[in-house]
């Protein structure tokens, strides 16, 4: 029993030439990896691991038109509202803010949250200050 997946009475090997696929899939590839990276700048691992706490965690209040949100752009701005457009915040007053809480924000223990997770969110949430 052949393998072949047919299109009608021909197999897609007779659609393409043999010497023309490798060329297409690798063109596929190229476009689909541009296209991936064109949506966000990629992530250092401790980045990445920042935005998944911060997805698991920080984005119940801190995502737009949620609570957290609402209440810094009464407070500041619209632009400033959003955690994660922001490039004005430092890392070092994230972990601080994180660990000792501002406003209505609760402060978070180690045991809710370890200084390297605190850290990993910060390089996340710092990713656009250059």
């Amino acid at each position: 029993m052949s393998m072949r997946r047919s299109i009608g009475s021909r197999s897609i090997r007779d659609l393409i030439p043999a010497p023309l696929v490798a060329p297409i899939l690798a063109s596929v590839l190229i476009l689909a990896a541009g296209a991936a990276s064109a949506d966000e700048p990629s992530l250092t691992p401790q980045q990445q691991q920042g935005k998944r706490l911060y997805d698991h965690i920080c984005v119940y209040c801190h995502s737009p038109g949620v609570w957290g949100t609402n209440r810094l752009a009464k407070r500041m701005d619209k632009e400033h509202a959003v955690l994660e457009n922001r490039t004005d915040l430092s890392a070092g007053a994230i972990r601080t803010i994180v660990r000792t809480g501002i406003g209505s924000m609760p402060p978070l223990r180690k045991s809710e949250l370890t200084d390297a997770d605190v850290s990993a969110i910060a390089a996340y949430l710092t990713r656009q200050n250059r």
